[in-house]
Order: structure tokens, then C-alpha cells, then sequence
């Protein structure tokens, strides 16, 4: 259904690159890094063609109940074949999602590459009625 998964990341001084990496892992498992200089910061970027690296964030849309948000972020970042959204680094460090990337250290920034995004984000985050999946 995807071809592969990127998280990347703006790694300020004052962060921790290892809790940088945990708040990555946490929404997208199996990520192999890469770490980029770039002035006094760093890129971090994770990259993934595991199976399994979109479970986490089928899991955490259900559990948190925001399917049709998810669905709209999803459809909006759709470029070609690219799925392209930010979420709150801080807050996935805990294992949950907020597409709320305002925050002083920067968001997350996911590239989910697919031949078939809406197919991909019909399974990811379906259409609901009253909270329920109906696709």
C-alpha cells in the first residue's frame, strides 16, 4: 500500500538527539536514521519500509478518536504520490498525535510515499458516522 515511510526532524541544540529519535519511533516504528548538519542545528531523518511502520498511526487515530481530522490533514497534504503532514514533536514523544505543529522546537514532518494515497488514506483514517469507520 506505501513504498516508504519518512519522519523528519529540525534537532535544535538545547534537544536531545536520542528523545528526538523516541518521539520519531513512537508514531513510526522501524525507522533507520540519518543525521544532517545544518548550520547550529541538525536533521534528523527516519526512514522505513517496514510493513508495520503505519500501525502505530492507524492505532493512535482510532484510539484518539480523530479519524475525519486525520482523513483531512491526510487528503490536504496529498501531492502525487506523497502524503505529506506535521505533527507536535513534544507530543508524540508521549505516543499520541496532535497536528497542532506549533511549538518552539519545531514538528515532525511525515512523508508517506504511495502509487495509491487515497486508497492508503482510506484504510489509514476511513470516513465515519458518529465516530464509527463506514469505509
Amino acid at each position: 500500500m506505501f513504498e516508504e515511510v519518512e519522519v523528519e526532524a529540525h534537532v535544535h541544540p538545547t534537544e536531545d538527539v536520542e528523545k528526538v529519535k523516541r518521539a520519531m519511533l513512537a508514531l513510526v516504528p522501524e525507522l533507520e536514521f540519518e543525521a544532517f548538519e545544518q548550520g547550529d542545528e541538525m536533521i534528523l531523518v527516519g526512514k522505513t519500509r517496514s510493513k508495520k511502520a503505519l500501525q502505530r498511526l492507524y492505532e493512535l487515530f482510532r484510539g484518539q478518536a480523530i479519524l475525519d481530522t486525520a482523513r483531512a490533514i491526510l487528503e490536504e497534504g496529498t501531492f502525487g504520490e506523497e502524503i505529506i503532514f506535521k505533527v507536535n514533536k513534544q507530543v508524540a514523544f508521549v505516543g499520541k498525535v496532535n497536528f497542532n505543529e506549533e511549538s518552539p522546537l519545531g514538528p515532525l514532518t511525515i512523508i508517506i510515499r504511495s502509487k495509491d494515497p487515497h486508497r492508503l488514506i482510506k484504510w489509514l483514517a476511513p470516513r465515519t458516522k458518529n465516530g464509527v469507520p463506514i469505509e
